[in-house]
């Protein structure tokens, strides 16, 4: 172990650092919403669209999926690479003819006309050797109106035929929100592609640090499963911050002679960070995952609950329930009461997290809690249910919910009785 590297790996049998925050393309988590977004990515390169848009919130990844493209793009790709704050399109046009290597750092003080010169030259001799060259510009949102313009301008390179030059804006939200301002609507209609990087689901984010620390020759069996609910309910899913809390949790572990880490130094760590913890995880006995409290180990066949009354008790979870299809389910929004059934029958399913697995599955259907339509129920509830690790206790919520659409479908039926049946 060297100098720089934390005290805690020797204790937990690991190699290097699994929880550092810079963006290291080995240590990428490849989620459905990464392998959409780095696919979007190449394609736009490969098939020279012009404009491609990559966005997520801070700490959602989108530095190191940059610096995973860059490492699987063809060697007859040709790359600039802008991470500094630009402030004046005379710099930008430096800087990428910097990063391209058809400018020396000591050439200084061209104007803009000879920046352009020196780029449109690069990018016909590129062109005719068959090759490509790709222009990344990360913390877009930052750039002035004035070098967003500029890099507009750049796309003007082109043949009768093709792109010279392909573009890729990453950034936060924000980006889009300047994009949609009428001084940049010729440049938000030359995107061909766009991509929007989400917060992880809880599955993802168990899968996510499990990789980190195989990577780092370690197991997610360091921690308990009420400390990654207590890591998903703190980082929402968000990256950068499950790592860290996880790098802050293994040092208090570290500093109190543990070999696992449990909910309370999640929230301790949580605490220290100044990140905001959930008011189900405010008590300093956290309540342990409810699907561990009913499950006990049985000698013959599968596991059993505790509780008599729970429903994994006998043969009633043995075959899945069938939801019912949404042909009575089609008008309006959901009733928030039903919701709160939702959320009951979830909490009892996975324990304290599940207002925050309801919500983040309602927005990554693009919709809100408010308003949600009925018609969505049926894809609502069979998402929610994947987020259940324990198979009787997931059987047992879709047939809650089955009960409840049913609930909601008869009333509907009565509320638009006369429309149904004139």
């Amino acid at each position: 172990m060297t100098a720089m590297e934390p005290l805690y790996l020797r204790d937990f049998k690991l190699t290097r650092d699994p929880f550092n925050v810079t963006p290291d393309p080995s240590f990428l988590y490849w989620s459905t919403s990464h392998k959409e977004a780095i696919a979007q990515l190449r394609y736009g390169i490969e098939a020279r669209r012009g404009f491609v848009l990559l966005t997520g919130e801070i700490g959602t990844g989108k530095t190191t999926l940059i610096r995973a493209l860059l490492q699987q793009l063809k060697s007859t790709t040709h790359s600039a690479f802008v991470f500094n704050t630009i402030v004046n399109p005379r710099d930008l046009l430096r800087y990428v003819c910097e990063d391209f290597g058809i400018l020396n750092y000591d050439q200084a003080g061209k104007e803009i006309y000879d920046y352009l010169n020196l780029l449109n030259r690069f990018l016909l001799e590129v062109y005719r050797k068959g090759e490509n060259a790709v222009l990344i510009i990360d913390e877009a949102q930052n750039l002035s109106s004035d070098v967003l313009e500029s890099v507009r301008l750049l796309s003007n390179f082109e043949t009768t035929e093709d792109k010279l030059i392909q573009i890729i804006l990453v950034g936060q939200p924000e980006l889009k929100t300047k994009l949609d301002l009428p001084v940049h609507r010729q440049l938000k209609q030359r995107i061909a592609l766009r991509h929007h990087l989400g917060a992880l689901s809880f599955a993802d984010s168990r899968e996510y640090m499990a990789n980190r620390l195989q990577v780092a020759g370690g197991s997610i069996s360091i921690f308990t499963s009420q400390a990654l609910e207590a890591l998903y309910a703190c980082s929402r899913g968000v990256p950068r911050l499950i790592n860290l809390l996880c790098e802050h949790a293994l040092l208090n572990a570290y500093a109190a002679g543990k070999k696992q880490i449990d909910a309370a130094m999640v929230v301790e760590a949580a605490r220290d960070l100044d990140v905001k913890v959930p008011q189900e995880y405010k008590n300093p006995d956290p309540e342990p995952l409810r699907a561990e409290k009913w499950q006990t180990k049985g000698a013959n066949g599968p596991a059993k609950s505790d509780n008599p009354n729970r429903p994994d008790r006998g043969s009633g979870l043995e075959v899945a329930p069938v939801i019912p299809a949404a042909g009575g389910l089609l008008r309006g929004a959901v009733p928030q009461p039903f919701f709160e059934q939702m959320i009951g029958a979830l909490t009892e399913a996975m324990g304290p997290m599940a207002p925050l697995v309801v919500e983040d599955r309602i927005s990554a259907l693009g919709e809100s809690l408010e308003i949600f339509p009925k018609a969505r129920l049926e894809e609502l509830i069979e998402s929610t249910s994947q987020e259940i690790l324990h198979e009787p206790l997931k059987l047992h919520f879709q047939r809650v919910m089955s009960d409840e659409m049913r609930k909601l479908e008869r009333f509907d039926q009565w509320q638009f009785g006369e429309e149904k049946n004139p």
